[in-house]
């Protein structure tokens, strides 16, 4: 007998991470209306806690419990509750910041691998878009004695990062950006060896003073250029400030955010001077190989900031833009910093950060996946060592690039249906036919579970929801 019972529940679409608040009486009733929001079918519903499927009614189904949906899969637990440690049998702390965000086995087992493989590793966290890399996941900060770096943990795009900028360019209509995604042009070609030899000398204030870049690279040909992969500019607006008072946010203007790295100098700089002889053993302080490689890291870490400079004011540029681009905020995701800590074994140690944002230099945007809302948030002081002094630094991803290009572009057989955002109704300029598919949304899990979960173990506030209006990724096509 069916109850009359209505439940409100978190459903959380597996494997995409796509989550929404429903209400119901039935489980059909449950299923439909996952059907209708994340436009799935949706045939099956299990117990996030346990794994535990939901076969006859809701009765034992409590408000606010959380919920898996798949399209016919078997759901596992794979998760563990939220800044619980993981246990390694050693004396390295694991923790994993997730509860409403799914990270996948794979990832757990690489995180688990760093803390068993590298000697001097005291500390690991797992961020909410924790998701497998090349050895080492994306998504993580671990912190090491401080007498010792070990490159691959930073990975080749050292320096990469966000750089949040407002723009004096006012919110207009849907016409006006149609007029304004033709006018972007040229972006991915490189400036003239003089243009960038000027600027590369010239002063910045990016927010703060940047250091110049003396060293005559050959890739400093590619500065002003924003690069493959995830990497992309995209206009925006404010939709919801949730702070007022906060000095430079207003939903009159636009707002420009730059995601890009060191290009092709970082993975040079960890090719040549990253890895010795037994990389797991890092490279140990006082020693010139240590000297060398950090050298090249701040280098890497400098151009890579002056990289987004550029590239915003190309940009600004290609729409009319002539005043000079006001950064609020820039942060580096891809690093290593010497850290004090408050600890009973180690006052100081080296944290590097692959894939996170710092959550001790103020104000962080973290960004959707393409055609979906970024956050700008403010860290809350008191509680970051319990995540390693650091933050998620976007969605991250819920399936391979491999995997998105093969399902994703048998749902969207004509690529050009992808130029404007479902959801949204932002612009995509993406002429790179691989590319507009590992990037899609569905490849990504749901920006709105990672904050929540940050929300959730008290790391942030958040100070504004940006729509994206414009999102540019290439004109050119890499994969002809």
């Amino acid at each position: 007998m069916a109850s009359n019972r209505k439940v409100r529940v978190t459903v959380t679409l597996q494997p995409s991470g796509k989550s929404s608040v429903i209400i119901g009486q039935t489980i059909d009733e449950l299923l439909r209306q996952c059907s209708s929001k994340f436009r799935v079918k949706a045939r099956r519903l299990f117990l996030s806690t346990t794994g535990e499927e939901i076969l006859d009614n809701l009765e034992r189904i409590s408000n606010d419990s959380k919920l898996i949906v798949t399209c016919g899969d078997t759901y596992t637990v794979t998760n563990p509750p939220s800044t619980t440690p993981i246990d390694l049998s050693s004396d390295v702390s694991v923790r994993v910041i997730a509860n409403r965000t799914l990270i996948d086995d794979a990832a757990i087992d690489q995180l688990k691998n760093v803390a068993k493989i590298y000697a001097h590793v005291k500390e690991v966290w797992g961020m909410p878009d924790l998701h497998v890399g090349q050895s080492t996941p994306i998504g993580c900060v671990v912190a090491t004695e401080p007498n010792v770096v070990y490159p691959e943990l930073i990975g080749s795009d050292i320096g990469c990062g966000m750089s949040f900028i407002r723009t004096t360019l006012k919110v207009v209509d849907d016409k006006r950006l149609t007029k304004w995604t033709k006018q972007l042009q040229d972006l991915d070609e490189y400036l003239s060896k003089d243009t960038i030899d000027e600027f590369r000398q010239s002063e910045l204030v990016w927010p703060e003073f940047v250091e110049t870049i003396s060293n005559d690279h050959p890739e400093n040909e590619q500065l002003g250029t924003i690069g493959a992969g995830n990497h992309f500019v995209e206009l925006q607006c404010i939709e919801e400030l949730y702070d007022e008072t906060s000095p430079n946010l207003s939903t009159d203007v636009l707002y420009l955010l730059v995601h890009s790295g060191s290009r092709s100098l970082g993975e040079r700089f960890l090719r040549e001077y990253g890895f010795n002889q037994n990389h797991e053993r890092g490279l140990e302080k006082g020693t010139d190989a240590y000297k060398i490689y950090m050298e090249r890291h701040d280098e890497a870490c400098t151009w890579a900031k002056r990289n987004r400079a550029l590239i915003a004011r190309r940009f600004l540029s290609c729409l009319g833009e002539t005043s000079a681009p006001q950064c609020l905020v820039d942060i580096w995701h891809n690093n290593v910093v010497l850290k004090e800590i408050s600890s009973d074994n180690c006052s100081q140690v080296h944290l590097h950060r692959k894939g996170a944002a710092p959550s001790d230099r103020g104000r962080v945007v973290i960004p959707g996946s393409r055609g979906t809302h970024s956050y700008l948030v403010e860290p809350i002081e008191q509680n970051q060592q319990s995540s390693g002094y650091s933050l998620a630094h976007g969605a991250g991803r819920a399936m391979s690039r491999s995997k998105a290009r093969q399902q994703i572009s048998e749902k969207y057989p004509d690529m050009d249906r992808l130029k404007i955002t479902e959801n949204l109704e932002s612009h995509v300029i993406c002429e790179d036919k691989h590319l507009i598919y590992e990037e899609h949304p569905q490849a990504y899990k749901t920006i709105d579970a990672v904050i929540d979960d940050l929300v959730e173990a008290n790391l942030i506030r958040v100070i504004a929801k940006m729509r994206p209006l414009i999102t540019y990724k290439t004109r050119q096509n890499y994969s002809k």
